[in-house]
């Protein structure tokens, strides 16, 4: 079961061009309970990634700070 949700999720989101994309996927990733790191890793490994989100999410290791409980990032209420 939780193999599909994961599957279903990389299909559905496997461009990630915002930031916004991504928090949402990490997220999902995160309450499936894969960890920080391991969410990171799958979605660098099976989506394409725009440099925005390189820079502000996985460069500057802001997934990091990614809350699963949070509905929104501290960084995009700014916005």
């Amino acid at each position: 079961m939780e193999n599909n949700i994961l599957e279903e999720l990389l299909d559905k989101y496997y461009q990630v061009f915002d930031r916004f994309t991504f928090d949402f996927l990490f997220k999902s990733l995160l309450k499936l309970g894969i960890d920080h790191e391991e969410a990171k890793d799958t979605i660098m490994t099976h989506c394409a990634l725009s440099a925005l989100v390189l820079q502000e999410r996985i460069h500057n290791e802001y997934y990091l700070e990614i809350n699963e409980n949070e509905s929104i990032s501290s960084d995009l209420l700014k916005l």
